[in-house]
């Protein structure tokens, strides 16, 4: 079975979240002393603070918005409230689903792959990522998705792979994982037992031996041949 991650894999995460936080700005430009490029960077940062925090277990999934939304004011100077966090939070998601897509890669790649079973592990919201397969209109191509916010357990743990491989009903030996982040995605597949294949679209540098590598999924299909 082919599993594969979502968030940078799938679906343009980055180029998302970008168009979402340019929202943000847009609308509190008058009140933030930074231009956009700082704003976002700073968001980015705040927000991977906190993601980890609910991944961890520290944070619910709506605690985690309202928190990385205030963070990111405070560090501006703008002190919000929880209701005005969770306002200003909802307009960077209009902006941040508005701009779902799936790389151009994707949909050639799942139509190669016709008749495999296919299926999705993915740290995040069970919801909401089962809402981006579908924006992207990909869910029906996957029997199984596997994500943190459902199995309470988040990648780089093994346990989640070991959750996956369960549900597929097959050992780890017989299942592959499609990832885009080497250290969070193939390493620990491949410690579980499962073999990682690592999708890396910039052509990253790395120091780890015996690694499989693609830079694009048009070439999964024959990787896996």
């Amino acid at each position: 079975m082919i599993f594969f991650d979502l968030d940078g894999t799938l679906l343009d995460f980055k180029s998302a979240e970008y168009f979402g936080v340019r929202t943000l700005y847009l609308e509190n430009k008058q009140h933030l002393q930074m231009n956009e490029d700082v704003f976002y960077q700073l968001w980015c940062n705040v927000s991977s603070i906190y993601y980890k925090k609910y991944l961890d277990g520290e944070l619910t999934f709506a605690q985690q918005k309202i928190e990385r939304t205030k963070g990111v004011f405070a560090e501006a100077g703008i002190r919000l409230s929880d209701h005005e966090a969770e306002a200003k939070f909802h307009t960077y998601l209009k902006g941040f689903e508005h701009h779902w897509k799936a790389y151009d890669d994707v949909i050639p790649c799942l139509y190669a792959l016709k008749g495999r079973r296919l299926g999705i592990i993915s740290n995040g919201d069970h919801a909401q990522q089962v809402f981006k397969l579908e924006r992207m209109c990909i869910r029906e191509h996957f029997e199984i998705i596997v994500t943190s916010g459902d199995a309470g357990v988040a990648k780089p743990d093994v346990r989640i792979f070991e959750i996956a491989c369960e549900k597929a009903g097959l050992p780890p030996e017989e299942c592959c994982y499609v990832g885009d982040d080497l250290y969070i995605d193939i390493l620990p597949c491949e410690k579980f037992g499962m073999t990682g294949i690592w999708l890396n679209r910039y052509q990253r540098a790395h120091d780890e031996p015996n690694i499989r590598m693609i830079d694009s999924l048009a070439i999964l299909g024959s990787y896996l041949l």
